[in-house]
């Protein structure tokens, strides 16, 4: 129902105002009022100011009176600064931004004669500009653009502190997300033995998308850039600037020029064909962190991710973004298409081991992250030298998270973790989504994985509900119905194992949860009421260890070995 039917008094009340205000006024006259092909209701309007006239047109949206008409120029030109592109709408007092109800449509055309009366190009006169009422977010100012420069903080750092002028050659990462181009300077080399890199441009970004070489010029404190829109002018007065291209060089059609001045990289395509200047439009990094301030223990921290599926392609990304930058990723699974329902991973990745795959995808969140991959089956049909090679790593690592789901995977790393006294968190994903388990050992404080998991049954059958079996595909069956777990369930569970594995590599022992092992519901079923009830489980202590007396015999045969091995001759 179009609102003019559905309320005939507001209709009424529209129309009345503006036949009042063309009586009241000498500088506007109703035209006409029509339905548009949208069904919209128009009021066609003139606006005199001064000598000059400004046919617009009053468009009435379905959805008013909640939210505002629109003043349309009936015209190509531009009239005004605050104007949405070249002949469009006005952008006035009112908006989507702080409208109300009260306001009316002849309020609306009020505000346009006075926008007009100020800011519209009368003969020679200088245009004054009106101020806004609001401030423009970044991506309302550049969703038209479609060339845009990143100034990122480590390069406006690196140029700020080059203060001599100069004319310096640099290269450019030009990254096509979509129908866009972003130009990212990512080298200088201004003389150094070594050009500076920015390490804050993921290195895959670089292998993805094309270099290209520019220059980069160097201002004077203070100085201004030339405004000149031809390229011989704009070269002119950046040589007079102390900036002018080497002598040797063999200028190029097309080039691109990187100017700094006063604190703010300008990115200019230089063309010698029609002797034009453009300019991108400028993004620039912001300053502020947005992480909280313990996270910087995080770059220092290694986490070994077994399991690279849906469930710990989730974690791990979420460990990059959250600043942890030493990863041991283990699986030796490829992905499908069929992977895309729930894992980190999309289709540019498909056909690729999962490994190697999350290790670029890491490196895209987390440019300084380090992977060490491996594509190994813990448990599965491998050499004994290459299990030997992975478990060792972990001894490396500050933590593990068993990502598998796996009975025979979770008895392994439990013992060989145990052993090295390092903390485990795994977590499971029930069949059809219902839920999910995380849980965590830490050495000297909860049981060791195997107890742990053994009390977690224990538990169960206590309440008689023993536990759902975690699976793979995360698939129950029900009569004829097949029930899935889909990316949100995963997800749930994923970001849930995160923050028990940040907690642990920040907090340590003073942990933010009272409790190592929680059950989480995701919807009504087996223990749980309703989704998001959670059962926390009280798993003990660390159990008491048994006390193993060295064997003598033993112990001389091991003394004998290292005296054996510090005694081998070394090569030169």
């Amino acid at each position: 129902m179009m609102w003019f039917i559905e309320d005939t008094g507001r209709l009424g009340r529209e129309q009345a105002g503006l036949i009042e205000l063309e009586r009241e006024s000498d500088w506007m006259t109703i035209e006409g009022m029509r339905l548009d092909d949208s069904v919209r209701l128009c009021f066609d309007i003139e606006i005199r100011v001064d000598l000059h006239a400004y046919s617009v047109t009053l468009v009435y949206p379905a959805s008013f009176p909640f939210s505002p008409p629109s003043v349309i120029p009936r015209s190509t030109q531009r009239w005004s600064d605050h104007q949405y592109g070249k002949g469009g709408e006005l952008c006035l007092e009112w908006g989507p931004d702080n409208w109300v109800t009260s306001v009316t449509g002849r309020d609306m055309i009020a505000s346009a004669y006075r926008l007009l009366q100020t800011e519209a190009p009368h003969g020679n006169e200088p245009i004054q500009l009106t101020p806004s009422r609001h401030v423009l977010s970044v991506g309302q100012e550049l969703r038209n653009r479609d060339l845009r420069l990143l100034q990122t903080q480590a390069m406006a750092s690196t140029l700020d502190a080059m203060t001599t002028p100069a004319m310096h050659r640099i290269s450019f990462a030009w990254h096509s997300p979509g129908t866009r181009s972003v130009v990212v300077p990512v080298e200088l080399r201004a003389g150094e033995p070594e050009a500076w890199l920015d390490r804050t441009v993921p290195p895959a970004l670089l292998d993805t998308g094309a270099r290209v070489e520019g220059w980069v010029a160097i201002l004077p404190s203070g100085a201004a850039m030339p405004e000149s829109r031809v390229a011989t002018a704009f070269m002119d007065e950046l040589s007079r600037l102390g900036c002018a291209y080497p002598a040797d060089v063999q200028r190029e059609p097309f080039e691109l020029l990187l100017v700094w001045a006063q604190g703010r990289a300008r990115l200019m395509s230089m063309s010698q064909n029609d002797d034009s200047v453009f300019e991108f439009a400028h993004m620039q990094e912001s300053s502020g962190n947005r992480s909280h301030a313990n996270r910087s223990l995080l770059k220092m921290k290694t986490v070994a991710i077994v399991g690279c599926g849906s469930l710990g392609s989730k974690v791990a990304v979420s460990l990059a973004r959250s600043g942890v930058c030493n990863f041991v990723l283990v699986d030796d699974d490829v992905m499908l298409p069929e992977n895309i329902v729930r894992n980190e991973l999309d289709w540019s990745a498909v056909g690729d081991q999962k490994v190697d795959a999350l290790a670029r995808r890491i490196g895209l969140v987390s440019p300084t992250a380090q992977c060490v991959s491996f594509r190994h089956q813990l448990g599965g049909q491998e050499s004994s030298e290459g299990l030997a090679i992975v478990l060792s790593r972990f001894g490396k690592c500050d933590l593990v998270v068993d990502a598998t789901a796996t009975a025979h995977v979770f008895n392994l790393l439990g013992a060989v973790i145990d052993r090295m006294a390092k903390p485990l968190v795994w977590a499971e994903v029930f069949p059809g989504g219902i839920g999910g388990l995380v849980a965590r050992s830490r050495p000297g404080l909860d049981p060791s994985p195997q107890t742990a998991r053994a009390r977690l049954a224990a538990w169960c059958d206590g309440k008689g509900i023993p536990a759902p079996q975690a699976s793979a595909p995360y698939e129950s069956v029900s009569g004829d119905v097949i029930h899935v777990a889909d990316d949100a369930d995963v997800a749930v569970i994923a970001a849930h194992t995160a923050r028990f594995v940040i907690d642990l590599l920040v907090e340590g022992t003073e942990s933010v949860f009272p409790h190592s092992a929680y059950f989480i519901g995701l919807e009504a079923g087996w223990i749980f009421a309703e989704p998001f009830h959670t059962f926390p489980i009280d798993l003990g202590s660390a159990e008491t260890r048994e006390v193993t007396h060295p064997d003598t015999a033993a112990l001389g045969t091991l003394q004998r070995l290292i005296k054996d091995f510090c005694d081998r001759p070394r090569p030169a």
